[in-house]
């Protein structure tokens, strides 16, 4: 690990901060994953009774009480009963994810068709996938910004050097740690910033600066993935 950044730090300089994109191959290991891609919503009749009824909780004819197939492109937040916005109460939301699970749960499922069965499972996989969505900033922060029709960047060629560099100073100090009380230190000050950072794409987010709300949730995926060092450095630690 240590020869790799060393590397890429002499990689850096020696590129006199000339565009990163020369150096594309060197940083590949910093290539950002692709975001996910979500349907168009549909509202078709219900399979039982034919009708085009309003479906309570987004999931149930209101004519004949029958669960729908699942919508896998329904709105995530619509699915939560939350308003389409950055900023939201953790706690209501896991009130309105268990009560989501209730309503699908197959015990409620057992003695009805086996299409309302299968639903049953797909809707409760879905409803665990929105919540994990909304209930992580990253992740409802890079989930906004598909709704707004943006990407996240695929590559690292327009990031900041500066913020390379200090990425790999970082990652220096959990490999040169040497007890766990040192990487809980790191982990706290990546705590903060984090929470940081959430806050303030709240901000960018109600003033519609969607390049900043890249930007930071950029910073936000190196600050994880140097959280996920220490994890292993400290499973490390407890085995040796």
């Amino acid at each position: 690990m240590r020869s790799v950044i060393n590397g890429l730090k002499r990689a850096v300089k020696a590129t006199n901060y000339t565009p990163l994109a020369q150096n594309a191959n060197l940083f590949r290991q910093f290539r950002l994953p692709e975001t996910r891609q979500f349907s168009v919503e549909s509202s078709p009749a219900c399979w039982n009774c034919q009708k085009k009824s309003k479906l309570k909780q987004n999931m149930i004819c209101s004519d004949c009480g029958h669960l729908q197939d699942v919508n896998s492109g329904i709105n995530y937040f619509k699915l939560l009963s939350f308003p389409i916005q950055f900023s939201l109460e953790s706690q209501k939301l896991t009130r309105s994810f268990r009560q989501l699970q209730t309503i699908v749960h197959p015990d409620k499922y057992s003695n009805r068709t086996s299409r309302e069965q299968t639903n049953s499972a797909d809707w409760s996989s879905l409803i665990n996938k929105a919540y994990k969505t909304l209930s992580t900033p990253i992740e409802r922060g890079q989930y906004l910004l598909q709704l707004e029709g943006e990407q996240m960047p695929q590559d690292n060629s327009d990031l900041n050097k500066e913020f390379l560099m200090a990425m790999m100073e970082r990652n220096e100090e959990v490999e040169d740690a040497e007890d766990n009380q040192t990487l809980e230190g790191l982990n706290a000050q990546l705590i903060d910033e984090l929470e940081d950072m959430a806050q303030k794409l709240n901000i960018l987010f109600e003033s519609q600066d969607l390049s900043g709300v890249k930007e930071t949730l950029v910073a936000m995926k190196y600050l994880l993935s140097i959280q996920n060092s220490i994890k292993q450095k400290q499973q490390s630690l407890l085995g040796s």
